[in-house]
């Protein structure tokens, strides 16, 4: 079986899971996972659906999942396969129709950054796509290519941008001066679906700086890079991570490199 089958069926498996429960959205296990959120019922029973299917796959892997960490399976691991069972879990605890599933699979060696992701599949729940990214094939939504936006002008860019239970207001500012900059926001609450739409061109970009976003979200970005797009982190860097546990991301992503300067440069108020 190939690894894009495994993940194929992973998924498949886990949005079974998630929508024969759907009853069951709003109940909590009681426990916090190592992020210190608490954990739902069905995040619990996708991320234990998922984890059932690579463990039980004749490939090699170790795994890495928003709710229990860190994932040692095999003494020898051919692969790191990372997890968000349900990305938007707010979503659907409260019955609002915007949530993903998000997996990336990488080939396993002692240090891993997000360079090395083979393939990523972020699935909307319910919205019937599916998005795939194949390092150096490009990005497929259902099956047919997508690319970036042409937007380029700060002020003709369409973004998203994630924001914070509590605001400082450094940030507030900062945050204001980049939503003022362009022409709307769209927000899914999902950062992986706006990441998949960046890619896909449905808007231009966008903003996650708070230092909040946990490493398991590397598939959002995977899709952005092999789209066509581009992400810069919080030092002006192009966006390369290294692939640890307890890892935050911030990025700037959007459907150019252009484009992502521009963002960036008013969020830092350059």
């Amino acid at each position: 079986m190939t690894i894009l089958r495994i993940v194929q069926d992973a998924i498949a498996a886990a949005k079974t899971v998630i929508i024969e429960n759907l009853d069951k959205a709003a109940q909590r296990t009681g426990d916090m996972n190592p992020f210190g959120e608490q954990t739902l019922l069905l995040d619990r029973k996708a991320e234990d659906t998922i984890i059932e299917v690579f463990s039980g796959s004749s490939t090699d892997f170790d795994i890495l999942t928003e709710e229990k960490g860190f994932i040692k399976i095999r003494k020898k691991p051919e692969y790191l396969a990372i997890i968000d069972p349900i990305d938007g879990s707010i979503n659907l605890e409260r019955g609002i129709p915007l949530s993903s599933i998000g997996v990336s699979v990488v080939p396993y060696k002692d240090a891993m950054t997000s360079d090395d992701i083979e393939i990523s599949m972020i699935d909307s729940l319910f919205t019937n796509e599916t998005f795939t990214a194949i390092t150096g094939k490009g990005v497929t939504r259902n099956g047919i290519r997508i690319r970036p936006s042409a937007t380029v002008k700060l002020q003709d860019a369409i973004i998203s941008c994630n924001t914070k239970k509590t605001w400082d207001q450094d940030y507030l500012k900062r945050t204001m001066s980049t939503i003022s900059a362009v022409q709307d926001l769209r927000r899914t609450a999902s950062p992986l679906l706006d990441l998949c739409w960046t890619a896909a061109g449905f808007i231009d970009g966008m903003v996650d700086l708070r230092d909040m976003l946990p490493i398991i979200h590397l598939c959002g970005t995977h899709m952005v890079f092999e789209a066509g797009g581009f992400v810069f982190d919080k030092n002006d860097n192009r966006f390369c991570e290294p692939i640890e546990p307890n890892k935050m991301m911030n990025f700037v992503a959007a459907s150019n490199e252009a484009l992502a300067r521009q963002i960036l440069a008013k969020f830092k108020g350059d």
